[in-house]
C-alpha cells in the first residue's frame, strides 16, 4: 500500500478513535491511486472533509458525531478491503 494512502488511513483511524481532524489537515492529504482504490480513497477523503467541516455542528450533537464516526469506520473498512485486493506496485 502506498505511503499517501496510509496517511489517509491514519487520519481515519485517529478520528474513529475519538480524535479530530482539522480542515487544513484533511485538505493537505494527497493520494495517488487507480481504479477501485482511487474510488475508495476519494470516498474516504470526502467523508473526512465533511467530518472536518461539520465540527461545530457535531460538537452540539453527540448523535450526529457518533453517526459520522460510524460512517468513517465503514469507509475505512472498504478502503482497507480494496487496498488488500490491489496487486503490489513494482
Amino acid at each position: 500500500m502506498q505511503r499517501d494512502i496510509k496517511e489517509v488511513i491514519g487520519v481515519l483511524m485517529r478520528v474513529i478513535g475519538g480524535g479530530e481532524a482539522t480542515r487544513e489537515e484533511v485538505e493537505e492529504l494527497t493520494f495517488d491511486a487507480d481504479g477501485d482504490l482511487r474510488t475508495a480513497t476519494n470516498e474516504a477523503f470526502l467523508k473526512l472533509m465533511e467530518f472536518a467541516y461539520d465540527r461545530d455542528e457535531r460538537s452540539k450533537d453527540a448523535a450526529r458525531d457518533t453517526a459520522m464516526r460510524r460512517e468513517l469506520q465503514a469507509v475505512l473498512d472498504e478502503l482497507v478491503r480494496t487496498a488488500d485486493r490491489q496487486p503490489p506496485r513494482p
